[in-house]
């Protein structure tokens, strides 16, 4: 599975990337995300750091372990699943448009789920692709609305 979506929002690129990299502000802006647990000691933002998501995905409560594998300021910031019902990994990418405005990508490339998910493998890709989407406009909300 790969998804990709991209947003502009009315920020400066370092202000969004600090925001995004920040995995404590998931759940505010992430809508199957309602819980993010700290696995390792330091800012979750630097390269190595791992941390645990609870989301409620398909009407189940899932676990997904992930680490940040890319933390490159204020351009790109890559996070990989080490586990969980598939293998998932979350690329923003950061780049600056005119005005001091932010273009910031969203990539989603997964492989195909395992267990209950794998049934729902048509279902769970449309589903991926709408959230990607919602989960950026939320975000681009949510850092308008900060000035």
């Amino acid at each position: 599975m790969h998804e990709q979506e991209s947003v502009v929002i009315n920020r400066p690129p370092q202000e969004v990337f600090d925001y995004v990299a920040n995995h404590e502000n998931l759940p505010e802006w992430s809508a199957p995300i309602f819980e993010v647990r700290k696995q390792t000691q330091g800012p979750l933002t630097e390269e190595g750091a791992r941390y645990t998501t609870v989301a409620k995905f398909f009407g189940r409560r899932v676990e997904t372990p992930f680490e940040v594998t890319v933390h490159d300021p204020p351009r790109q910031h890559t996070d990989t699943s080490r586990g969980g019902p598939f293998s998932q990994e979350y690329t923003h990418i950061f780049e600056e448009v005119q005005g001091g405005r932010t273009r910031l990508t969203g990539v989603s490339d997964g492989e195909p789920p395992r267990g209950f998910f794998k049934l729902a493998g048509p279902l769970l890709d449309m589903a991926s692709r709408r959230q990607l989407k919602a989960d950026l406009e939320t975000l681009k909300d949510l850092l308008e609305a900060q000035r």
